[in-house]
């Protein structure tokens, strides 16, 4: 079995990425937390390689799943670059086995793919989305439609997303399963 570690921008993005990866992946990797009570930007601080290199040593993981929100659309260069400097910074702490998600526009566009589970969860009416990606601020989207949208609730809705309507209707979660699969797998 594979361990894999996992560092995010909130303890709630590592369990609902988890409960995803899950659904998949349940025999044949173990994902636990690493850095715990992480929150947003606290992950650009550099006492965080510190931290990191100390947990890495201590958990002997395979690898690290670094998840990370661009806070922007995939054509936002600047700020892709920015996550992609930061990951590669934070990838050599590791040996170099850093695996990255980083999710356009926030985690919550991977739940706009499956929108019949958030209609059936919510008893809601939202009309299919065609690309999560082309949705600025898909957390406010869903509180603007659903009056009861928690991000509390996360955790569960991630556990109850189809993963292959996931891979199907999300390209970067798609381009991720496949180059996570080959790791994984092998």
């Amino acid at each position: 079995m594979i361990r894999i570690g996992m560092i995010g921008e909130s303890p709630s993005d590592t369990t609902c990425i988890a409960n995803l990866l899950n659904k998949k992946y349940a025999s044949y990797v173990q994902f636990f937390p690493l850095i715990k009570n992480i929150h947003g930007s606290n992950l650009d601080n550099r006492k965080i390689k510190r931290q990191l290199r100390r947990e890495y040593e201590l958990e002997k993981p395979d690898y690290i799943l670094f998840i990370r929100d661009l806070d922007g659309f995939e054509h936002h260069f600047e700020l892709l670059n920015y996550r992609k400097t930061w990951f590669s910074d934070l990838k050599s702490v590791v040996d170099k086995k850093g695996i990255l998600l980083l999710n356009i526009f926030e985690l919550e566009a991977l739940l706009l793919t499956d929108i019949e589970m958030i209609n059936k969860y919510y008893d809601s009416s939202i009309e299919q989305i065609e690309d999560c990606m082309k949705i600025e601020q898909p957390k406010e989207f869903l509180s603007k439609r659903i009056n009861k949208y928690l991000t509390g609730h996360n955790a569960e809705l991630f556990s109850l997303l189809n993963y292959n309507i996931v891979t199907d209707k999300c390209r970067y979660f798609k381009k991720f399963d496949e180059d996570f699969e080959s790791i994984a797998l092998n």
